[in-house]
């Protein structure tokens, strides 16, 4: 069982608290991975070491199971009445295919999953549902990319995955700004989206062009900055409480050989000094680093660095990491697939400054990034143990770098990565009531 968290970790500008949240509309489009060097704790074997001032700890992430009621059975009934043979229930092979996640604890169960295969479909299931009824969808079977040759834009499907969509364009030497960890969908976009890329191009709504998207009502629009254009700031950063989306349009951007791989460390000093260095001192917008710090026992850890460099060679900047004893190490010229990790301490120097409007307020004046404390436990038992150490893991950390003026208590938590509850001003900002208004208009 696992709980997972964040903790925003900034370059010497902000570092805030998020931990993760649930949501109905995109639960089934991500997943995470767990590295294969963390291992279940139990609620005794905490309690036999002290906790360390870390930025991530990992340890995984408990998921709800047979959140089923009256009115979610409801709901399929009128759907499945409206796409017969499209509705899959518990005990079929098509429900289990569409659920399934490297963890079985790990998400809440849907109480029955959608096959749609158009976007008549799409208005159909919105159509057969009472206004009050809580949608689950599962989009994952909706999978194509396309590819636009005009002004170098993208086409994809709510149900892509992005190791599929990398996959598809590595041919042709582009990216597009998505997500790092295999298994997670499109729906990443409707958090945020951290990239490898987002130094130098911005987050991941900061490189879409449209969305294609059911209404509430059944009505299918394009929504972008100059079609709906309030719809497409609710939709950017605002978790969609919108429609459904069918279809994500992007900018394609140039990405041929890149250098890096993973490098595993014991703790020292010198690993700290080098990546609180990388973090604040590196200008180069094409290199990043990805730091782990791995808990798997009272006197057992490590650091999993992940390197990343948007160039077919290893520039200078890493050095100090190379110069430092490993204990195991892969790095070298990759090709883009190759970087698909499960990450949590993640020093970007300039995701905010391409800032476009939208609902996750990410101001160029004050760049805060995240870090995600995970806990993996063993017994479910222990579920509100962990969920609460997680926010105390998540609160002392922040609290020790406000003390040393590298936080502030106010900012902004991604959305992607928060826990369950946050203050919505904390997720959203001034923007709150725009929301409210673009729900209800």
């Amino acid at each position: 069982m696992t709980r997972q968290g964040n903790v925003k970790v900034p370059n010497g500008q902000g570092l805030s608290a998020c931990r993760q949240h649930w949501h109905a509309s995109y639960l089934v489009l991500r997943s995470r991975l767990r590295s294969p060097s963390a291992i279940g704790f139990d609620k005794k074997l905490h309690e036999e070491f002290i906790l360390q001032p870390i930025l991530s700890l990992l340890v995984g992430f408990l998921g709800f199971t047979g959140r089923s009621n009256i009115r979610c059975f409801r709901a399929c009934t009128l759907i499945d009445a409206a796409l017969p043979g499209k509705v899959f229930y518990p005990g079929t092979k098509t429900y289990a295919e569409d659920i399934a996640h490297f963890q079985a604890s790990a998400e809440q169960n849907s109480t029955s999953a959608v096959n749609p295969s158009s976007v008549e479909d799409l208005s159909a299931v919105v159509e057969s549902e009472a206004a009050d009824m809580p949608p689950i969808r599962d989009l994952a079977r909706r999978r194509a990319a396309g590819r636009s040759d005009i002004n170098g834009k993208l086409h994809l499907r709510a149900g892509c995955k992005w190791h599929e969509i990398y996959a598809s364009l590595e041919p042709y030497n582009v990216t597009v700004a998505g997500g790092r960890v295999p298994g997670v969908g499109v729906g990443l976009i409707l958090g945020g989206g951290y990239s490898w890329i987002a130094d130098q191009y911005g987050l991941g709504i900061d490189n879409v062009v449209s969305f294609d998207l059911v209404l509430p009502n059944g009505t299918f629009v394009t929504v972008s900055d100059a079609n709906h254009p309030e719809i497409l700031f609710g939709l950017k950063g605002g978790l969609n409480n919108f429609g459904i989306i069918s279809r994500v349009t992007m900018y394609a951007r140039p990405l041929g050989a890149v250098w890096g791989g993973m490098i595993t460390y014991a703790p020292s000093d010198e690993i700290s000094q080098a990546l609180a260095d990388f973090s604040l001192y590196n200008t180069d917008r094409k290199a990043q680093i990805v730091a782990d710090y791995v808990q798997t026992g009272v006197d057992q850890a490590a650091w999993l660095i992940v390197m990343f460099y948007d160039g077919g060679f290893q520039p200078a900047v890493y050095q100090p990491f190379l110069d430092i004893p490993a204990l195991a190490s892969n790095v070298g010229v990759q090709n883009p697939g190759f970087f698909e990790y499960d990450t949590d301490c993640k020093p970007f120097i300039g995701a905010f400054d391409f800032e476009t409007p939208s609902a996750y307020p990410h101001s160029q004046n004050r760049h805060v990034t995240p870090a995600n404390p995970l806990i993996t436990f063993a017994n479910l038992a222990d579920a509100e143990y962990f969920h609460d150490l997680l926010w105390k893991m998540s609160n002392t950390i922040q609290a020790s770098a406000v003390s040393q003026g590298q936080s502030r208590w106010d900012d902004i938590h991604h959305p992607n990565l928060a826990l369950d509850d946050p203050p919505k001003e904390l997720l959203f900002g001034s923007n709150i009531t725009r929301l409210k208004q673009i729900k209800h208009s």
